[in-house]
């Protein structure tokens, strides 16, 4: 078979006489010239007839629509972040600079405005100076071209992917010239071409590298961005300067060859150095991470309520939606601001504790839980490593990054070592409202986003003693005066386990008004408080102050025992501040579509839950926190001068630190503490809420007083007058020792017992 394919035909063509070889040998390349010129209009009627793939037609061309990047927007106008698949915003022509266009079309496509799609001149220098001199002769592809490569990609077809490829931009970019204006096909490309970093757009590389809308670029910013086109990881301004800086003088060396410069315009503005001002919008980067991660997923639910004109959903990722929120960015600034600075100087303090008393090797299942869930154990597992060779491995030390509250810090550790220094992280949630309106102005849902994504204002914890003015508050309602006196002593409750509160502060005696025992935290006398105003009743006025959670029934739940959210308690305390009105918290103005059109408008709702007389009673109760109860450091340390209602909060073995503040204008909520509720300080004056929490408010509240702008929302004093003035506590330990003191007794059964028996039923909580 092989002799008759290759060696007959070799033996007929030696058997022709000279004149009949030399017929085959003309025949044979006039033959192979033709196939070279009709293969390549072979292939253009195969690409243009679909057989390596379906062309678009023009209607499908009229709707080209690419992804877009829908942007979050603070109350003041400031963009805190995209949501993508491909970072991009489309922008107008009228809105971007005229300095962009010509550095681009002088760079890109010189002549841009007299071709239809394909640059025939240009076409055949490549191939001329390319293919035949074998010269570098530049890129022959016009904007349109570059533009259908942006839209429609390319693909593989092995051999022929150039050309096939090629043939089809060629195509479809001439179908673009005859649909759309070389303007209207100017700005879909900038819309689309990429400038590196994932970034797509004039309009988002504009405020990536230089924080300016398209229509403010300078000439030499133009310049920088026109000339990345060609490359933009290589000539990317960020990470290699230099190439940068030498590409835009290249830009307006063509600028001013095409005329689009004067030669001394182009001198002047080499001459200028390369400046950036560059802000990377990533859910890691710029303000409110927490915040605008979880706006992400209510904001995908939201939409599930709207449909487009067609019928389809819409996408968070691709339909360039605008969402308009009620945080001020100055505030959210100030408020992640106070929280990272109070955390330097905690953390250190902690991690200094857990250290001194061996809390790793005490907790050691919790480290081996938290070790397992890492990629790199996990990984070792997969190669079949035993236990004990993944641990050893999880010990080795090495150069890794570590997220940490003073910034990225690369630290040589050991995995094991890095996985510590997570678990053993304070941990922070923070918001602020203003109580009158429900809006949001800043959120605050963690110490470090990029080191722990977790978000605790939405987290639940247990409340401790943040929860009480909630109990004194159906007090109130019940009839009881803010200036009844209560004896401050143990009470045992039979029915409920033979359960006993006490104080943190040890002192069991005299009695407290209502308003000195809550200024004070009182456990004792709180229990008793909620007994008189019915354990139902409280857990019914939670439900009515929009706390959800699940409410122990229980005489404990005076003492915060619920787990209970940071956003339902500022959410209660509301009602507080706003004349016994509670206003629904909320964050989102607005949700515009790409064309305009408001798919949801905020209907702030409203909730009469106390009388005015009662909310002005709880507001001046809460004022003497700060200056006579637990938060007086407001006014001994931090100096602060007019009213400020207050309530600070501890829990069991200092897991939990927490303060609500509020003035006239606004309302502030903040926890404190570590994921994992083992990790804690040890003693109560370095665990307890007006150590840990209170000063991250306190930090909050001094900045909004310097700020000029904000002054309004701290004024003086309450529009309403301060009339809770009786004492706060009155010593009855003179008669006692006249009279003698009665045992404690249950309150119940009139059983006596010992205090030495109380106190092993104790569960202190402040």
């Amino acid at each position: 078979m092989l002799k008759v394919i290759f060696v007959r035909p070799f033996t007929w063509y030696a058997s022709l006489t000279l004149r009949k070889k030399i017929f085959v040998g003309i025949v044979t390349c006039i033959s192979f010239c033709l196939l070279v010129l009709l293969f390549p209009v072979f292939l253009f009627f195969a690409v243009s007839g679909g057989m390596f793939g379906k062309m678009p037609s023009d209607s499908e061309l009229l709707a080209i629509k690419s992804y877009q990047a829908s942007e979050v927007y603070s109350a003041d106008s400031v963009l805190l972040g995209r949501y993508f698949v491909e970072n991009r915003s489309d922008t107008k022509y009228r809105d971007v600079s005229k300095h962009l266009f010509d550095a681009i079309i002088a760079t890109e496509d010189a002549r841009f405005y007299k071709h239809t799609g394909v640059d025939t001149r240009s076409l055949l220098r490549v191939l001329f100076k390319s293919i035949l001199l074998r010269q570098q002769a530049g890129g022959g592809s016009t904007i349109t071209q570059q533009l259908v490569k942006n839209l429609f990609g390319r693909k593989s077809y092995g051999v022929l992917s150039m050309p096939v490829n090629k043939i089809r931009e060629a195509i479809i970019a001439n179908q673009l010239e005859k649909l759309y204006s070389k303007e209207e096909i100017l700005m879909m490309y900038v819309n689309t071409v990429s400038f590196g970093e994932d970034t797509y757009g004039i309009k988002t590389a504009a405020q990536r590298f230089f924080q300016v809308n398209p229509d403010k670029l300078k000439l030499e910013q133009a310049a920088v961005l026109a000339g990345m086109l060609k490359s933009p990881t290589y000539y990317n301004p960020r990470t290699r300067p230099d190439n940068a800086l030498k590409r835009r003088n290249v830009v307006f060396e063509q600028m001013e060859k095409y005329k689009y410069l004067t030669a001394a315009e182009a001198k002047t503005a080499s001459a200028q150095p390369l400046i950036l001002n560059y802000n990377r919008m990533e859910y890691t980067e710029g303000l409110a991470p927490y915040f605008r991660d979880y706006l992400r997923t209510y904001v995908e639910q939201l939409l599930g309520q709207y449909k487009k004109a067609d019928g389809s959903a819409y996408n968070l990722l691709t339909d360039g939606l605008k969402i308009y929120t009620t945080i001020q960015s100055d505030l959210q600034r100030y408020a992640e601001s106070a929280a990272v600075d109070h955390l330097k100087r905690i953390q250190p303090k902690l991690q200094k504790e857990l250290q001194a008393s061996g809390f790793f090797r005490k907790q050691n299942e919790l480290l081996e839980r938290a070790l397992k869930q890492t990629p790199r154990y996990q990984a070792l597992e997969e190669q079949g490593l035993s236990e004990r060779e993944i641990r050893k491995a999880l010990q080795q030390k090495d150069s890794i990054t570590m997220h940490t509250l003073w910034g990225e810090k690369q630290q040589y550790l050991s995995t094991e070592d890095s996985v510590k220094a997570v678990i053993g992280s304070l941990q922070t949630g923070m918001l602020v409202v203003n109580p009158h309106s429900g809006a949001v102005l800043a959120w605050v849902g963690g110490a470090n986003y990029k080191q722990v994504q977790y978000e605790h204002v939405r987290a639940k914890r247990q409340a401790g003693s943040v929860f009480k003015p909630i109990v004194y508050a159906q007090a109130l309602r019940a009839g009881m005066d803010p200036c009844e006196f209560i004896p401050n002593q143990e009470i045992t409750y039979s029915q409920y386990d033979d359960w006993t509160p006490d104080n943190s502060s040890e002192r069991e005696n005299g009695r407290y008004s209502m308003a000195g025992a809550l200024a004070n935290s009182v456990n004792t006398i709180s229990v008793q408080i909620c007994m008189k105003a019915g354990i139902q009743n409280v857990i019914s006025l939670a439900r009515s102050l929009g706390i959800e959670s699940e409410l122990p029934a229980k005489p404990s739940i005076a003492l915060g025992t619920a787990d209970v959210s940071l956003w339902e308690l500022v959410g209660a305390y509301t009602a507080f501040a706003n004349n016994g009105v509670r206003t629904e918290l909320q964050f989102i103005t607005a949700i515009v579509n790409e064309h305009g059109k408001r798919l949801f408008n905020s209907k702030p709702s409203f909730y009469r839950v106390f009388t005015v007389e009662q909310a002005h009673q709880m507001t001046n109760m809460l004022c003497n926190v700060t200056d006579k109860g637990t938060a007086h450091e407001l006014r001994d340390v931090y100096g602060f001068t007019g009213s400020i209602a207050a309530k600070t909060g501890t829990t069991q073995d200092h897991k939990d630190g927490w303060f609500m503040g509020y003035t006239a204008g606004l309302l502030a909520g903040v926890w404190v503490g570590a994921d994992n509720p083992a990790v804690h300080f040890i003693n109560m004056e370095q665990g307890r809420g007006s150590a840990t929490a209170m000063p991250i408010w306190a930090g909050f509240y001094k900045r909004v007083r310097q700020d000029p702008e904000f002054r309004y929302l701290a004024p003086g004093t309450f529009p309403f007058v301060n009339d809770v003035t009786c004492e706060m506590y009155k010593d009855d330990t003179f008669i006692q020792k006249i009279f003698g003191r009665k045992s404690k007794t249950d309150n119940t059964t009139g059983l006596e017992e010992t205090k030495r028996e109380r106190r092993k039923k104790r569960k202190r909580i402040n």
